[in-house]
């Protein structure tokens, strides 16, 4: 019982073990609990840490995504991981990275686990309607471009129901429910990592038209009727692409094409 806690731990050690990546991550920051791991890493950033430095946890205390939500990040339960990255884009193209995060962990978990999540904009992974999978991308600007992203992805992995509240159940779920068997962590951050570094070199050569396609190949609601909740306002239409910046289009029954930024799509 021992070695299998022991083996589970996601230490630097176990990490490095697995990788299949290349230079992601080029500098290892594992912890057992911290307060959240983008606040750490925007830290290192600050002080120059390079593209491709990784922190993770085995829990977060004050784990978050959009708007500043709480998210439930356990103890040896899922994956709680920021990367720091580096890329050379204008500040108008920051909004690409999360499809770029987004796709590459919808192939680790296909290629891994032969289950496709479904993607829901603007930066969440579900399976059977549930979210399993939350990203938030904080990004530092330096006259009109990027000078760093803090990519911040949170993945239920092992969970089981009973852990959750009843409220959380009807809405989020885990890998090993999905497949009724418990993931090895380690080996799915590495699937994770190579995914990411493989999609990273292509937008970086090819740019994120690639990555944009991949994305929309996976999200259900592409050319459906949508209802987006945007602060106080609600905008109702056809969901019809997602522009070379990131935004969603949407279209109205009029025939105009509304840019969308921000905002949660409720069905």
């Amino acid at each position: 019982m021992s070695y299998g806690i022991r083996y589970d731990l996601l230490s630097e050690d176990r990490i490095k073990s697995v990788l299949k990546s290349r230079f992601i991550p080029q500098k290892v920051y594992a912890f057992w609990s911290i307060g959240t791991t983008n606040d750490f890493a925007y830290r290192m950033a600050q002080q120059g840490d390079g593209d491709g430095t990784l922190v993770i946890a085995e829990k977060q205390e004050r784990g978050r995504g959009r708007k500043s939500r709480t998210w439930d990040s356990p103890f040896l339960r899922g994956l709680w991981f920021s990367l720091i990255l580096r890329p050379d884009l204008p500040s108008a193209k920051a909004g690409l990275i999360p499809y770029l995060a987004g796709v590459s962990v919808s192939e680790a978990v296909e290629s891994m686990l032969n289950i496709q999540p479904d993607m829901k904009w603007p930066n969440d992974l579900l399976i059977n309607n549930k979210k399993f999978c939350g990203i938030l991308s904080e990004v530092d600007f330096n006259n009109g471009k990027v000078n760093f992203i803090v990519l911040g992805i949170g993945i239920n992995v092992n969970q089981l129901a009973s852990e959750w509240p009843k409220d959380i159940v009807k809405t989020a779920t885990s890998l090993r429910l999905a497949t009724e068997k418990k993931i090895d962590r380690a080996e799915l951050l590495a699937e994770i990592l190579l995914k990411l570094e493989e999609n990273y070199e292509h937008a970086k050569i090819d740019g994120f038209e690639g990555i944009l396609r991949k994305w929309k190949k996976r999200c259900s609601k592409v050319r459906k009727e949508i209802v987006i909740q945007q602060e106080n306002q609600r905008f109702q239409g056809k969901f019809v692409n997602i522009d070379e910046d990131g935004c969603l289009l949407l279209k109205y029954e009029n025939g105009e094409i509304k840019k969308i930024f921000a905002g949660d799509i409720l069905y």
